[in-house]
């Protein structure tokens, strides 16, 4: 039986082999990529752990508990493809990086919507006519932290797709004179 699998596999075309490191005209895009990744996320975390100390100061428990699932799940998108990819797979990690700046551009409608109709209800309740509370204060914060999250990661995201682009074009050559 396991000469069968054997011969099996033989049998099926080899997948298709991927260099070992970006090609030469790319790495330097690929390096400076993957370390704006690596700050995007740092940021990311620090958002999360801001939210969720807003929404504990303002007992908003149902938001409490989205922002720590949120953090979570993007501290197990950041460790997984570690885990599950391993070794020589810098074309896995930036197929990863790009799903995940993709699915975390499209999260950013949630917030974005509660951060207009939190400044909105503010401004209607004539909150922002005297110097505000620090709870308040706090609640800029983090509304202007949530919009440059959501700038800096469709500005990551954009990267991303187009470094996949010219590796899918095999334009290299166009990336040089680029350079």
């Amino acid at each position: 039986m396991l000469r069968l699998l054997r011969h099996h596999r033989k049998d099926k075309p080899d997948e298709p082999e991927f260099p070992p490191a970006p090609p030469p005209p790319l790495q330097r895009r690929y390096h400076q990529l993957s370390w704006s990744y690596i700050r995007w996320c740092a940021g990311m975390i620090v958002w999360c752990i801001l939210c969720v100390i807003y929404f504990i100061i303002t007992l908003q428990h149902w938001n409490t508990y989205i922002g720590i699932g949120l953090g979570l799940m993007l501290v197990a998108m950041i460790v997984m493809p570690e885990l599950l990819f391993g070794g020589v797979t810098w074309h896995k990690r930036l197929a990863w990086m790009t799903i995940l700046l993709g699915l975390f551009s499209i999260m950013w409608v949630y917030p974005i919507i509660v951060v207009v109709l939190g400044i909105c209800r503010r401004i209607f309740a004539d909150t922002y006519r005297h110097w505000p509370e620090p709870k308040e204060i706090l609640h800029i914060g983090v509304c202007v932290l949530t919009l440059l999250m959501t700038v800096w990661t469709d500005i990551v995201m954009v990267r991303a797709v187009k470094l996949v682009r010219t590796l899918y074009r095999g334009d290299y050559d166009t990336e040089i004179r680029r350079l």
